[in-house]
């Protein structure tokens, strides 16, 4: 007995002494991961507020003593702040008005009617992601320029009309509306369209039974039942377009017509003296104020959205209804979209590309066509450097952010009782960058970089900086919702083997994440390479990417250059989300 004791002893000492330092290796990760994603997010937006009440006109932000309202007082008062502010509210509601209507009766169709090619269908309406706004935005000035562009030249020939311009003018708030309405349909398609598709159509066909018709129904059942989902993706989509730089930053620029986004971008580019810090911080103060305030109500509508629920415990199958005489005209309605959001862009990129100059299609230019232009762009060392770049920051974003997102799911998922408020105050922090512009990201990343003495400032590391933090509450919700599909036994029965935490995360969890990881890491890197607001307020002759270059391209009227490199970028992008959403494919089934 005497012997036995010590080695009794020493058992409990050992497996106290492992429990400590997993423990202890998990409490300083969460740790660790609080103090990064606070800095990301929290420190920059501080900053911007900081320097909306330090900033001078003449000056960089903090150069000046005591703290002042002037800036706020300035925008306030000023005569050009009101048409910004109504400009930005055309432009929002309009976009609005045009895409979300469009991608709830897709989703409608798509998902709750009959109509034929359905699957088809359905996956060409997500091909507009892969196209980035500036390229559609492009593509639309090709189509319809009053004077240049295709739709326009085509209208004068066959209306007999006189005179340089055609019926539609791009560069106006309803033409903006246009691209920015289309643009919205996939995403916000995406978003609505499970709602439909799980939704009881018990209620639906009950209405049927009472005599009442299609149209009526949905308007008195199936949108009510669907309100809070249609509400919250309405607050959603009013932050996505403030927020949206490419599209009126393109055509905006010609007609001379500033939204908030693109006001802030010319405060700190201006093209007659000194870029203006204190409107810029104060601009993006108010912004980032309207978005914090729409999320709030976002998050409001959707944590009650229970209330709404119609699937139950009890058996249902979703009716796909017969729209009779309507199906034609559906169908065709879905195929107009298409070939407007997707196959008139492309095509009219397609032939400006292969144009030494822009040309309306015609017998003369169809003898013009050339590859020139996808030569000539490789012959400049500036195209060269912004692949590199542009290549190194998708890498660079996409493995920062899924780790990053990685972390913050299973310290929000896999939380103790200890841990709860921190797992909390994680999970909030981390969906705060949904709520911020990316234009304001990138302005608030100015600030810091200048005042803390980092050597960052003017290097592709600030730009993968502030991407990482902008996806980085899309990627962690991402993460969330897989790892809740992961029952934490397996990690118990590791742990209970005493592996450490680490290894268990290697071994267990992240193998079994990884058809989520992948798409993640894949969507990271696409939108990086797209990505435009934040690379303009942030990028120099030495940190040049795709995006950036293309802009610059357009601006300096290299029209045929600016459409070669588009399509390149385009066709990248389609084969990385292809390809990552094949590999995924593969990982889960080679993972069951």
């Amino acid at each position: 007995m005497s012997v036995a004791q010590p080695t009794l002893d020493s058992s409990v000492r050992k497996q106290a002494l492992s429990w400590t330092r997993k423990f202890s290796v998990r409490a300083v990760t969460l740790g660790s991961t609080i103090i990064v994603v606070s800095y990301l997010v929290l420190v920059p937006l501080i900053m911007l507020l900081y320097a909306s009440v330090k900033s001078t006109e003449d000056k960089l932000p903090f150069e000046t003593t005591g703290m002042t309202l002037a800036n706020y007082i300035t925008v306030l008062t000023s005569s050009s702040t009101l048409p910004i502010f109504l400009n930005t509210f055309y432009f929002t509601a309009g976009s609005l008005a045009i895409g979300l209507p469009l991608a709830v009766l897709m989703a409608w169709l798509l998902e709750r009617t009959a109509i034929p090619a359905r699957r088809w269908i359905a996956a060409l309406i997500l091909v507009p992601m892969t196209i980035p706004s500036l390229l559609s935005a492009i593509a639309w000035i090709q189509l319809l320029d009053p004077r240049i562009g295709l739709v326009n030249v085509v209208l004068r020939n066959l209306l007999g009309l006189t005179g340089d311009s055609g019926p539609f003018d791009i560069y106006t708030l309803s033409g903006m509306c246009f691209v920015q309405g289309l643009r919205l349909v996939p995403s916000a398609y995406l978003m609505i369209a499970a709602s439909f598709r799980a939704m009881d159509p018990s209620l639906e066909e009950q209405s049927a039974m009472a005599g009442r018709g299609v149209g009526h129904t949905t308007l008195r059942i199936t949108l009510p039942i669907m309100r809070p989902a249609l509400l919250a993706m309405l607050i959603y989509y009013i932050i996505v377009v403030i927020e949206s730089f490419d599209i009126p930053g393109l055509l905006g620029f010609t007609a001379r017509i500033r939204v908030l986004s693109t006001a802030i971008y010319w405060a700190t580019h201006s093209e007659v003296g000194l870029p203006d810090y204190g409107l810029a911080s104060a601009l993006g103060a108010l912004v980032l104020g309207m978005a914090l305030l729409l999320m709030w109500a976002y998050q409001r509508l959707t944590a009650h959205q229970e209330r709404f629920t119609t699937i139950t415990g009890k058996g249902y199958r979703p009716r796909q209804i017969d729209l009779g005489g309507w199906t034609a005209p559906a169908t065709a309605l879905c195929i107009v979209y298409v070939a407007l959001a997707v196959v008139l862009p492309f095509l009219m990129l397609i032939w400006t590309s292969l144009q030494p100059f822009y040309a309306v299609p015609s017998a003369d230019s169809l003898a013009r066509v050339t590859l020139d232009g996808y030569v000539s762009i490789w012959q400049e060392s500036t195209i060269t450097r912004a692949l590199w770049n542009t290549t190194v920051l998708a890498l660079m974003t996409s493995a920062a952010t899924i780790l990053l997102a990685l972390l913050v799911s299973w310290f929000v998922v896999r939380r103790t009782r200890v841990a709860d408020a921190l797992s909390h105050y994680l999970a909030t922090v981390s969906f705060l960058p949904q709520c911020v512009p990316s234009i304001v990201i990138g302005l608030a990343f100015i600030f810091v970089y200048v005042r803390f003495p980092l050597p960052i400032y003017g290097t592709l590391w600030i730009i993968a900086l502030a991407m990482t933090t902008r996806y980085l509450a899309y990627s962690s919700r991402t993460m969330t919702s897989a790892l809740m599909q992961v029952h934490g036994e397996l990690e118990e029965a590791s742990q209970m083997s005493r592996a450490p935490w680490a290894r268990t995360m290697r071994k267990i969890t992240m193998p079994l994440l990884a058809p989520a990881m992948i798409n993640v890491f894949f969507w990271v890197a696409v939108h990086a390479m797209q990505e435009l607001s934040m690379a303009l307020m942030l990028y120099n002759p030495d940190t040049v990417v795709v995006s950036t270059m293309i802009w610059s391209m357009w601006q300096n009227g290299r029209t045929t250059d600016a459409a070669a490199l588009g399509v390149m970028l385009i066709l990248l992008s389609a084969v990385l989300l292809l390809g990552g959403q094949l590999f995924a494919r593969f990982r889960q089934g080679a993972n069951p």
